[in-house]
């Protein structure tokens, strides 16, 4: 199972990455003027505020998912209300019925038409001047708190190490070591590597080891070593499909960034070099074999792109650009290749086709997490009211659920969610009476959904399994 984290967003996040891109940008201005390969395209508006290219030559290599907004607004999500006023008179009230059976019939048609989320009404947020309307926290004396089982285990550096889904359960990395710890909280094996600062990611029976800062990958099938290569550049990030293609973002100079991708073989089979715009992360299709980079650009405005590669052919294929948008993160579940920005989540074809597009607005967006099979779990605050959201793999919205207090951490494996207030986690299916609330010995430093029935919690020196 490929480790689909849970991803942190703050207002330091957003600005570091944007931070980041505005140094790379004054860095390149400083040097001879570097071929841009990332090309621009006239477009036409048409519906839903999605783009297509005047030169239909190219009509499949660009595709704009365009907000028309003046001002950056970050971590929000759309609070779509209706209101209806009542009008005596029988006629007027059948004239009413009838309009909104029109309506809805329309709204209907149109959200099949163009993969709107049909569940949008579910994600309401109250404002504090519409306290009647305020949903209330479930209390926890509601929550099931009854455990099978629960393993503590003693392990040094355990809060400053890397952990990663594995099979059922996680992989641990820290300097020079690695092993694999079960569902029931036992480490299985353990080995020595030749990683001081791993980067670590994991994907069916395959885990790759990157160097931090410097350039050497070590892929794994367990705990045998498959490969051991060096890259020509920098790694700063690194990400692998279940059939061991792996991809890394490297910091290339004389460029914006680059990526580099190798077989489960070692042999590197593509490679690309951005002029223009700082790479932020990369995935790769098991299904397709197709590559997927999110790049920023802070010329003016934020502005994110997402280009589409062949692993056979040296230049992109396609290219969404996301203007006022920050994509933080993208991974591939079969061939949906699903985006996080600070305003949106977004779902896109590997043949570059807008899937779905959901934007938001009126809250900030905390952590997202997203499971292999595509169901994606969020939280929100608004400053008022803390939430979380969960969708399935059509980005639609399936439920949502109200907080007494922001969550820290959160996952999702199928209908299971897991997250935290504090030292309380809350476990099971979201909204059911069969949730228990299970209460840390100590601070948590992370949450892991293991399998459909236990899960991990890792303190500063030691970790936690608990199956219920």
């Amino acid at each position: 199972m490929k480790d689909k984290k849970d991803s942190l967003i703050n207002e330091d996040s957003i600005n570091d990455l944007i931070q980041y891109a505005q140094e790379e940008e004054k860095e390149s201005s400083d040097d001879s003027e570097e071929t841009n390969t990332e090309e621009n395209v006239s477009n036409e508006k048409t519906e839903d505020n999605i783009t297509e290219p005047k030169n239909k030559k190219e009509e499949d290599s660009t595709k704009h998912i365009n907000e028309n907004t003046n001002e950056k607004k970050r971590y929000i999500i759309e609070n779509k209300r209706k209101k209806h006023r009542k009008s005596g008179g029988k006629g007027i009230l059948i004239g009413i019925l009838t309009g909104l059976i029109i309506v809805i019939v329309f709204i209907g048609i149109n959200a099949e038409k163009n993969g709107d989320n049909l569940f949008s009404g579910i994600s309401k947020i109250f404002s504090s001047k519409d306290s009647s309307a305020l949903p209330t926290p479930r209390p926890d004396s509601d929550y099931g708190t009854q455990i099978l089982s629960n393993t503590l285990v003693s392990f040094d550096g355990a809060g400053s190490s890397q952990f990663a889904k594995y099979k059922k359960g996680v992989i641990c990395a820290k300097m020079n070591y690695m092993s694999y710890i079960n569902e029931r909280g036992e480490i299985e094996w353990e080995i020595t590597t030749a990683i001081v600062d791993p980067i670590l990611a994991a994907e069916g029976e395959y885990i790759i080891l990157a160097e931090k800062g410097r350039n050497k990958l070590c892929l794994y099938n367990a705990n045998k070593l498959v490969y051991d290569v060096n890259d020509p550049d920098t790694i700063t990030a690194v990400n692998l499909s279940s059939k061991g293609d792996v991809v890394a973002v490297t910091a290339k100079q004389e460029y914006k960034g680059g990526i580099s991708v190798y077989n489960k073989s070692g042999t590197q089979i593509f490679s690309w070099s951005s002029g223009s715009y700082s790479i932020i992360c990369a995935d790769i299709s098991a299904a397709s074999r197709r590559v997927a980079v999110a790049l920023l650009s802070t010329e003016n405005n934020a502005q994110s792109v997402i280009q589409l590669f062949n692993v056979n052919e040296k230049e992109s294929y396609s290219k969404i650009d996301i203007e006022n948008t920050v994509v933080f993160d993208l991974q591939f579940c079969g061939n949906t290749l699903n985006i996080f920005g600070d305003d949106r989540m977004a779902g896109i074809s590997d043949k570059g086709k807008v899937l779905y597009n959901n934007t938001f607005s009126g809250v900030k967006l905390i952590h997202s997490a997203i499971d292999a099979s595509g169901n994606m779990l969020l939280s929100f605050d608004d400053g008022n009211m803390p939430m979380i959201n969960m969708y399935n793999k059509n980005g639609a919205l399936k439920d949502t659920t109200v907080l007494a207090g922001g969550a820290d951490f959160l996952d999702i494996k199928g209908k299971k969610v897991l997250y935290n207030k504090g030292r309380d986690i809350y476990f099971g299916n979201i909204n059911s009476k069969s949730m228990i609330k299970y209460t840390s010995a100590m601070d948590i430093k992370k949450l892991i959904l293991m399998c459909d029935n236990s899960f991990i919690i890792i303190y500063s020196n030691s970790f936690e399994t608990v199956t219920v």
